[in-house]
């Protein structure tokens, strides 16, 4: 669609994300004419109406004179019905799919700097590549049809991957799910009769019609099964966790809406969006986050056709049981908004409101190395990177500046980066704020830019983007390992502290290997304590500006959901992995109130029995699995009993969940002080 040349590797002024510029621009050596025809979930923030950017995309394409490209360009999921096409905002996210030459054109200013582009466009985040032949031009409105339940049901609705959606603990017979719904994301299109635009949806229905077909001499085929909603299919090369022994999503919707299939349970209906485990595999996030979006939207719709007997909104539990270590941590960010957007104070306004809670985890990353602390009125500190060999994945490090009401107000800040062979470049806050980095051959392996967050961040933050350290491929540009150093020089009398983040991209337990986490590695950070045991809070006497403190996963850092943190059940402590608080200071009149996690939860049995024992992804299995992924589906099972409670908001029950009902009680801890790692006090599902 577009000119090769608009893939040329390096820094541009005109773009509106830097991050998205450096993954598009990856590798363009090796097919130039594919890098035009790829395509990429994508997440924009728009000015506007989602119809207007359509009609405005539309226009411009109809003008472009390009008789060899396809007749489509982008595609908006149908999960955006019309009522959601048609309302106006200031700004708001909606995921589109989209050719790379498309994206490139949506991630330009018009003009200098300006805040939009001809679409409205106000930000641009880029997801993963997707199939063309994953994706369904053709796919009908979602089904809307009211599903009358009891008056005392609460829908429990689970976002993951590898959902085990035939395990007898979500079925009331052998072929009777108790799963109303299933987005399978991953899957390939079904032609008949889709109501999704990538992967398929199965109704409870069409689960109950395959579960029969799946069934004989009263055994279920749960390969079979599998195989025929599309969740595995090796042929095609569609893996999911469900073909393994133990599977994420199974064992956390076990915890959360799991019943013995004898129990007959009726007023826990289940709705949940699997997500490609490609997709997971990318810890950072970054590729996940248009389809997390989508999913979220996908159940927002369909929890909102429960209804009681009266006619009213049967409440929702949502359980995301995922971790990520980007954002500004201060309830401003992307993540916070996504919550917000659909469980915050905007979405409780609406019309007919419904009652729908989230939880989430608080993190495993607390003694992970991934925070740099830069004091206030320190005029230069230095960050030491280790980033290890065989890295399969791309590095990325965000440096978080001071909170400013504007732009202009904006502190100024030069960073530098050296690479493991010396001093490589810098950037400047208040000049031109990108450096390219590159190898002997000319060729791109990374990129230090800065630009700007406006509201309701109101930040400006550095990104420092690294290619992988490894590759099968002989003609891949690969960043050198070794210990990079990150310094950062500010004026004298800066009155705030600048806080760094690396992204979490080590591979996942189950996935196939690729990435290794770096981390910062300064020589004065104290990992151990005298008895050789990790440290798992800051020593107070620490002078490192590498820190276990504000660790919180950027998922946990907003407003609206209840972020759970993890405890040990023998040794009746916090469990050392479980991330802590505080947010970062000062920051918008947006930001989130909190100063951590709002409860803690069962992570472990013991130091030696890590995990919690729940279902397996085959019927009658149990495995372990732990983490603080865990303890977030313990606290949307113990809130379901007071849900329901008219006019109680989410993290008010978490403050005393043991004030209201609920199969909850409160468990002592010896090291129960620090609200910032435990917050309102440890908790167990009796």
């Amino acid at each position: 669609m577009l000119n090769p040349m608009e893939y040329q590797e390096g820094c541009k002024d005109n773009v509106i994300s830097q991050t998205a510029d450096f993954r598009l621009t990856r590798y363009p050596h090796a097919d130039p004419q594919s890098q035009t025809d790829k395509w990429w979930s994508v997440l924009i923030e728009i000015e506007g109406s989602i119809q207007a950017f359509i009609h405005k995309a539309e226009a411009f394409l109809a003008e472009y004179d390009d008789p060899d490209a396809e007749e489509e360009s982008f595609l908006v999921p149908v999960a955006y019905d019309p009522a959601d096409l048609h309302v106006e905002k200031a700004r708001q996210p909606v995921v589109i799919f989209a050719r790379q030459g498309f994206v490139h054109v949506l991630n330009r200013h018009e003009g200098d700097g300006g805040a939009a582009n001809r679409f409205g466009v106000l930000s641009v985040h880029l997801g993963a590549i997707v199939r063309r032949d994953a994706l369904d031009f053709d796919a009908d409105w979602p089904d809307t049809t009211p599903i009358v339940v009891p008056d005392d049901a609460v829908v429990m609705a689970v976002i993951d991957d590898g959902i085990g959606i035939a395990n007898n603990l979500f079925r009331t017979g052998p072929t009777q799910s108790r799963v109303a719904y299933a987005a399978i994301l991953g899957a390939n299109v079904d032609a008949e009769g889709s109501q999704t635009s990538i992967g398929r949806t199965l109704s409870q229905k069409q689960i109950d019609g395959l579960l029969e077909a799946c069934t004989g001499n009263h055994l279920l085929n749960e390969d079979l099964f599998y195989t025929l909603t599309g969740q595995v299919d090796f042929y095609d090369q569609v893996f999911s966790t469900v073909a393994m022994r133990r599977s994420h999503g199974t064992h956390t919707m076990g915890v959360a809406a799991g019943f013995p299939m004898e129990e007959q349970c009726s007023n826990r209906p289940i709705i949940c969006a699997a997500l490609p485990s490609a997709l997971v595999e990318d810890t950072t996030g970054v590729d996940l986050l248009p389809t997390l979006y989508l999913a979220f939207h996908m159940l927002v719709k369909q929890a909102r056709r429960f209804r009681t007997q009266a006619g009213d909104l049967a409440p929702a539990m949502f359980n995301l049981s995922y971790g990520n270590g980007g954002g500004p941590h201060d309830g401003t960010g992307l993540f916070a908004t996504l919550f917000d957007h659909y469980f915050g104070a905007e979405a409780q306004g609406a019309q007919e409101p419904q009652q729908a809670w989230l939880t989430v985890p608080a993190g495993n990353l607390n003694l992970s190395r991934l925070h740099g602390q830069i004091e206030a009125g320190a005029t230069e500190t230095a960050l030491s990177l280790a980033v290890q060999p065989d890295d399969r994945t791309a590095t990325q490090v965000q440096i978080w500046m001071p909170y400013a009401a504007t732009e202009a107000e904006a502190e100024t800040a030069e960073i530098a980066i050296a690479t493991p062979f010396g001093p490589a470049g810098s950037i400047a806050t208040d000049g031109r704020p990108c450096h390219s980095l590159r190898d002997g051959a000319g060729r791109e392996i990374g990129r230090l830019s800065y630009e700007f967050a406006p509201a309701p961040i109101n930040r400006g933050f550095a990104l420092l983007s690294l290619n992988r350290t490894s590759s099968l491929d002989p003609k891949e540009a690969l960043a050198p390992c070794g210990t990079w150093t990150l310094t950062i020089r500010r004026e004298a009398n800066a009155p705030d502290q600048v806080h760094a983040w690396v992204r979490r991209d080590e591979t996942l337990p189950g996935f196939k290997p690729g990435g290794r986490q770096a981390y910062f590695n300064n020589d004065d950070y104290k990992r151990f304590g005298k008895f050789g045991a990790p440290l798992p809070v800051d020593p107070p006497d620490t002078t490192s500006p590498i820190r276990r403190s504000m660790t919180l996963s950027g998922y946990g850092c907003g407003a609206a959901p209840i972020v759970v943190a993890a405890y040990t059940a023998k040794q009746a402590e916090m469990s050392d992995y479980s991330a802590a608080g505080p947010l970062n200071r000062p920051a918008s009149a947006c930001a989130a109130d909190r100063d951590g996690p709002d409860m803690t939860a069962l992570g472990d049995d013991s130091l030696v029995l890590r995990g919690v024992l729940n279902a397996g992804s085959r019927s009658g299995t149990m495995v372990r699995q732990g983490g603080t992924s865990t303890a977030a589906p313990q606290m949307a099972r113990a809130a379901t009993g007071a849900i329901g409670l008219h006019g109680l908001q989410a993290r008010e029950w978490a403050a005393d969940p043991t004030a209201y009902p609920g199969p909850i009680q409160r468990v002592d801890l010896t090291d129960g002080s620090n609200v910032d790692r435990v917050g309102s006090g440890a908790y167990r599902v009796t």
